[in-house]
């Protein structure tokens, strides 16, 4: 398959050599699947900081609204998250990887366009951006050639100018903050002190259930995550209410209420909408069951 020729320049691929961007937010905890844990339930003034610099982080990476709503209307870009997603499963990736590789494709969407028409280059372009991510994240991350399943046949050579011209698209800035890395302290703030792998597990799931129906890039990380952790938790909130978890945080001032109760109630109608397609799909089997039962009495 031939590619496409990629207008940029050498001298922008190359990395600055302060190290910046090899820093990470893995020193004031242990991570572990994108998680951050702090080792006391409560937290102190170091671990307040440590947030506040996370917070401000989101900022310098936030995306014009209208921006991010036309890249929500892209039509294969659903496609693209449930094809990330299974090679997440497929290759056990972690929750952070898998994520990070959504983020770089939304935000290379936001500065290029891909013709509607060549649903190839859609598809090299989520294998490009789920490669970056596992680069990033996983220990030992995948050979490009792992990447090529069914119908995803592309060269390495192919994969390989494609993460360049997403590189370069993004300007080298691989590093975002995710909603993963403010569990502990939602759930901390909030006294849910019941937390565990299990509340966090739960969180992840209804921000994955709401990646593919909704574009994130209209919240900020820390919305979603102190969305995810309230319905993990399974109190049922109103807006009031949610406002006095809110408030409760350090960051109550900059957190608008309005961001995470609209995230929370996706994550909530998201939830209610796999509940019923469960139900009616166990419905349905056990239907065809016992039709397939009638017709073999009655022979």
């Amino acid at each position: 398959m031939e590619f496409p020729k990629i207008p940029f320049s050498l001298p922008s691929l190359f990395c600055p050599e302060d190290g910046s961007l090899l820093a990470t937010d893995k020193d004031d905890g242990e991570l572990d699947d994108g998680f951050i844990f702090f080792n006391d339930s409560s937290f102190n003034q170091t671990d307040e900081q440590y947030i506040d610099v996370l917070f401000s982080k989101e900022s310098s990476l936030l995306c014009h609204h209208l921006s991010a709503k036309e890249t929500y209307l892209l039509p294969d870009r659903s496609e693209s998250v449930r094809w990330i997603l299974k090679m997440k499963s497929y290759f056990r990736f972690g929750s952070q990887t898998a994520y990070l590789a959504v983020t770089y494709m939304n935000r290379f969407f936001l500065r290029r366009a891909i013709d509607e028409e060549k649903n190839w280059a859609t598809r090299l372009l989520s294998i490009a951006c789920l490669s970056l991510a596992a680069k990033m994240e996983e220990c030992s991350p995948p050979l490009l050639p792992e990447y090529c399943l069914e119908d995803s046949w592309f060269s390495s050579e192919s994969i390989r100018r494609m993460e360049l011209l997403v590189l370069d698209t993004l300007e080298w800035k691989l590093h975002s903050v995710t909603p993963f890395a403010y569990f502990s302290y939602f759930a901390s703030k909030f006294n849910f002190n019941r937390c565990s792998k299990d509340l966090f597990s739960k969180a992840t799931s209804f921000i994955f259930l709401v990646l593919e129906a909704m574009n994130l890039m209209l919240y900020r990380p820390s919305a979603i995550s102190a969305a995810a952790i309230l319905a993990a938790s399974g109190d049922r909130l109103t807006k009031t209410s949610l406002e006095s978890k809110i408030c409760s945080t350090s960051i109550s001032e900059s957190l608008k209420v309005e961001q995470v109760f609209s995230c929370y109630n996706a994550m909530i109608q998201q939830s209610n909408k796999k509940k019923k397609i469960g139900s009616r799909k166990t419905l349905f089997l056990s239907d065809a069951s016992e039709n397939c039962s009638k017709r073999r009495k009655l022979q």
